[in-house]
């Protein structure tokens, strides 16, 4: 039996995230009634297809990886949208700019959605993967991000709420540039391999997802290191609605415009038609 008071001060955290973020962020999707949304990556797709472009490159170059092929993430589960142009991609892209001067309040944002799926839902996992995570990294910068080799802010913000779990703190460092929507496990190595890590279920955490090459490619390397079951956790879901309109069409950019903020358990499919 849940702890009342645990579950009141969650209820108290949620209602402070949609009275700070209501008005911006966006609630993610994974089954719409016309087909248009990919159930990997939340992302838009054509009706006819299964998955949308760049999962189903991904899927494909994972396969190619070896003979039997590699697995790619089991589940993958986002914050927000966060669409292009809009303040919710102001802060996913502003949050890890020292030169901003709204960078402490973009990362107050952060914390809000980290501490929903890390903390208020966490359990919620066990329910989508069949248990819990044993171990948790973030996904480093690449060598073609300035920021290669410094310390992730993420990794700041997220600490805190992991660190109560009792399972173990990956150490990911990235080896190569990364190859725009390519799949490359080369591009990462685990940097706690002597350290014999519990690759049972891993919880990788990442900030924003576009392509979600970076993120899948990190899932490859771990894979080959013998990971068992990988869960993805994305605070936001990078969206275009120009690119929606002029590919996809008026209408589809339109059912996507149209979502609002979505007070639910992140973890969990939502069905809600768009």
């Amino acid at each position: 039996m849940s702890d009342p008071r645990q579950t009141s001060t969650g209820r108290q955290l949620e209602l402070a995230k949609i009275e700070r973020m209501g008005s911006y962020a966006r609630g993610v999707i994974y089954h719409s009634k016309f087909g248009h949304v990919c159930p990997v990556c939340a992302g838009p797709k054509k009706t006819e297809y299964e998955l949308c472009i760049a999962c189903a490159g991904e899927a494909q170059q994972a396969f190619a990886l070896r003979m039997d092929g590699v697995a790619l993430a089991d589940i993958v589960r986002f914050g927000h949208y966060a669409y292009k142009g809009e303040q919710m991609y102001r802060v996913m892209q502003g949050y890890k700019n020292a030169d901003d001067p709204s960078a402490s309040e973009y990362q107050k944002d952060i914390k809000y959605i980290a501490a929903d799926a890390l903390t208020v839902h966490y359990p919620c996992i066990a329910k989508i993967a069949g248990g819990m995570p044993t171990a948790w990294a973030t996904i480093p910068s690449t060598r073609s991000s300035p920021k290669y080799g410094k310390p992730h802010i993420l990794t700041k913000l997220v600490t805190p709420f992991m660190a109560r779990k009792g399972i173990q703190k990956l150490q990911l460092q990235a080896n190569a540039e990364k190859t725009h929507n390519h799949i490359d496990p080369r591009v990462f190595s685990l940097a706690t391999e002597s350290q014999q890590p519990d690759l049972a279920h891993v919880l990788l955490i990442e900030d924003s997802w576009t392509t979600g090459a970076t993120v899948q490619s990190a899932a490859a390397m771990l894979r080959l290191h013998g990971a068992a079951y990988i869960t993805v956790y994305c605070m936001s879901r990078i969206i275009d609605l120009d690119w929606i309109e002029c590919n996809l069409g008026s209408k589809v950019a339109e059912g996507f415009r149209r979502l609002s903020y979505k007070d639910q358990c992140p973890w969990r499919l939502c069905r809600h038609p768009v």
